[in-house]
């Protein structure tokens, strides 16, 4: 006998954390209220209250959920193929596609983290789990592509990731193709042989 595994969806609570990321990265974390996210969700804030009972519970589901997707869209998936480094530049040319877009935002996990300076706010450790995670991601690549230091490569480059975000975030334009030249420099230095660049222009 086959047992069937009964999954119910809550359908308010996904409602109520829609309408959080759709304002959070719109409006900003500290200029949306509880208010307005109920309102937005089309629930009573009773209903918002009874699955989040605070505005940090709604945030801190907020985010995991906003950076899987923002994420998504940027780390190539293993059914495309690309060898460690196509993989590492991919990162790079996805976030220079991602921040042409006319709704980007920026990353949701440095826009929260600079809105929230309580160190102990529940979303700082989920903060950090997801800049580990990157980090984790680019250090694997990097050995799989036989660098010198991958741990020390991979720190690299998170932060030129975290940088490249911030810069198009607070110029509100895209990222220059400079971006591609300096991961290419980071490789090399690092003794990985780089593919030629392809000039799409």
């Amino acid at each position: 006998m086959v047992m069937k595994t009964d999954v119910r969806v809550d359908a308010v609570r996904e409602r109520v954390l829609e309408a959080a990321c759709k304002l959070f990265a719109g409006r900003g974390i500290n200029a949306t209220g509880v208010d307005l996210v109920s309102e937005t969700a089309g629930v009573s804030k009773r209903s918002l209250y009874q699955r989040f009972p605070s505005k940090d519970h709604l945030i801190a589901a907020y985010l995991p959920r906003a950076t899987d997707r923002f994420l998504a869209d940027l780390i190539p998936s293993e059914d495309q193929g690309l060898s460690p480094v196509e993989s590492i530049l991919e990162v790079f040319s996805a976030t220079c596609r991602k921040s042409a877009e006319p709704d980007f935002r920026g990353c949701p996990v440095l826009n929260a983290a600079a809105e929230i300076t309580d160190t102990g706010h529940p979303m700082r450790e989920i903060a950090t789990s997801y800049k580990e995670r990157m980090e984790g991601y680019f250090t694997r690549q990097a050995e799989a592509a036989g660098a010198a230091d991958p741990a020390l490569l991979a720190v690299q480059l998170t932060m030129l990731f975290d940088g490249a975000m911030s810069y198009a975030a607070v110029r509100n334009e895209p990222l220059p193709d400079t971006v591609d030249v300096t991961v290419r420099t980071l490789l090399a230095a690092q003794a990985v042989a780089v593919p030629a660049q392809v000039n799409e222009h």
